[in-house]
């Protein structure tokens, strides 16, 4: 079956899906995007993901071109025409080619999970990532089409064997990997950088932090030290897709035992039964 993606409310074959040239975001990656997990047929966290893009929107000075509940119906029949039971949704908003006069362009596509059950069982490699975060650029906190520093520390990433770049930001702690928030444990306590730190603050983040207090499990949000993440007990990764990712070595000094840990796993399996 040929993918099907929809643009402005029309479904058609990827190979006819068009946007016009001069698309602001095309030319200057004016635009916001949200990655969503498809299980079982249904996308996850959509109502967090539509208030984040609506949020966003108001922001950059973008109109929506729908209502919520009509953008959530066109997900919804995204995925049925793609018949994609487990699998990632992109929904892609651009602003258009006259910003701020009428609303852009939206995108929506479907593609397979890049994650695997190994993957979790051996956990992800990671190092420091060459660039820098601002994290005093009003982008940071949002998730625009402007992505090429991200993909580029992806790049060498995988250059080096690794799974995931981790950011530090100007002022030398601990930001976010290019795709993932990041967490550690210490002494059975969880710490996450803060927002002020130059991340994106991600809906799986917030998902997990919410599961610890549930699970009685202190956390923190809070400056990260290089030495600290290196030092922790067990380190974990979030984002939509992965959900809860064991971060096992950085560079190539294990974390804690060098395996998933306790809490990372315990986490992991009650966010995933939550979102189910």
């Amino acid at each position: 079956m040929n993918t099907v993606i929809c643009i402005n409310g029309q479904f058609l074959p990827a190979s006819r899906a068009q946007i016009p040239a001069l698309d602001q975001g095309f030319l200057y990656g004016y635009g916001l995007f949200e990655t969503i997990l498809v299980r079982r047929g249904q996308p996850v966290l959509l109502e967090a993901h539509l208030k984040r893009l609506e949020k966003g929107c108001t922001a950059l000075g973008m109109t929506l071109p729908l209502l919520l509940t009509e953008l959530g119906s066109l997900v919804h029949q995204t995925i049925k025409l793609n018949n994609t039971i487990d699998g990632a949704l992109r929904l892609t908003l651009s602003a258009g080619t006259a910003p701020g006069e009428a609303a852009g362009n939206l995108v929506i596509s479907t593609r397979p999970l890049p994650y695997s059950t190994l993957d979790y069982q051996k956990g992800f490699r990671a190092g420091w990532s060459s660039f820098r975060r601002n994290e005093q650029s009003p982008l940071v906190k949002f998730k625009t089409l402007n992505y090429l520093e991200n993909v580029l520390a992806k790049k060498e990433a995988r250059e080096r064997g690794w799974d995931e770049a981790l950011f530090l930001n100007t002022a030398g702690y601990v930001a976010e990997g290019a795709v993932s928030n990041i967490f550690l444990v210490k002494n059975s306590q969880v710490i996450t950088p803060s927002p002020d730190q130059g991340l994106l603050p991600g809906i799986m983040r917030q998902v997990v932090l919410e599961t610890c207090r549930r699970l009685g499990i202190a956390a923190q949000e809070r400056p990260v030290s290089p030495h600290e993440l290196l030092d922790a007990d067990e380190c974990f990764l979030t984002n939509s897709l992965m959900m809860v990712m064991p971060l096992v070595k950085i560079y190539d000094r294990p974390i804690g035992s060098g395996q998933p840990g306790v809490i990372t796993e315990e986490i992991k399996t009650v966010v995933s039964d939550h979102i189910s």
